[in-house]
């Protein structure tokens, strides 16, 4: 994977589209359909559809106004406009009056808190606690409606034989809160973004969005790390199941 595509469910294709209906009214949603699918880089949404059968997300181009409106133009809705937003294209972070690019250069640290976070997340799903559509909170405590879900601690052994627990909960938009720490000084510690080095010899903490596509959020990102163990995060090889290790924050 890289900075340049993403993760896709079934349920953040319909959550694009959904979006997509707002900005290009009059649009047959079959239609509509096929242009989605261009945007993420398929020839049609039948190909689309085969690439995420069987499968839980799939790995795709981030989505391309220019593609889309493309597309549009061919099935005849020439009056929609060459540099029309339809849908988010994903190269940036959303914050409140401002965007802000990705970043482009990741520096050691960055990676030390990727590693953790992609070890908390893969633990996470293999233990069948929550999946990568919006609604998939299964952990006790969890609900459909991320709302009224409670938060979960759950416990993993980290690469390198280490002891983890890491933390779940969800919100509105279907994001979830992941906080892992490696080393806990006490196995019943509920994992928080504001817990340092007083209660694990690593902490992290971030956001998976699930809603438009399966990645772990740029920014907002917490970490502490003991000096000693910094170099062996960074080293891990260890890959995301199933969702991209960078995107975009949106809040």
């Amino acid at each position: 994977m890289s900075d340049s595509t993403f993760f896709v469910s079934k349920a953040a294709l319909r959550n694009l589209k959904q979006g997509a209906q707002s900005r290009a009214r009059g649009v047959r949603s079959s239609h509509l359909s096929e242009a989605l699918a261009s945007a993420l880089g398929f020839r049609t949404h039948a190909a689309l559809r085969a690439a995420l059968d069987g499968r839980t997300t799939v790995e795709v181009p981030k989505p391309s106004n220019a593609r889309m409106v493309q597309r549009l133009h061919e099935l005849g809705y020439t009056s929609i406009e060459q540099g029309q937003r339809i849908v988010p294209e994903l190269d940036q972070s959303y914050f409140p009056f401002r965007n802000a690019p990705l970043r482009k250069v990741r520096s050691a640290r960055w990676w030390a808190w990727r590693n953790l976070m992609v070890m908390g997340i893969n633990a996470g799903l293999e233990q069948r606690l929550f999946g990568l559509a919006p609604s998939e909170n299964w952990w006790p405590g969890g609900h459909p409606d991320g709302q009224k879900c409670h938060q979960h601690a759950y416990h993993f052994v980290a690469t390198g034989n280490m002891p983890a627990v890491a933390s779940v909960k969800s919100n509105e938009h279907g994001e979830l809160s992941i906080c892992v720490m490696l080393n806990p000084k006490h196995d019943d510690v509920m994992p928080e973004w504001y817990l340092g080095l007083g209660s694990a010899n690593a902490t992290a903490h971030g956001w998976l969005e699930r809603k438009l596509g399966a990645w772990i959020q740029e920014g907002g990102e917490a970490f502490h790390c003991k000096r000693d163990l910094k170099p062996r995060l960074v080293n891990l090889d260890i890959e995301p199941a199933g969702y991209s290790d960078q995107g975009s924050f949106i809040l």
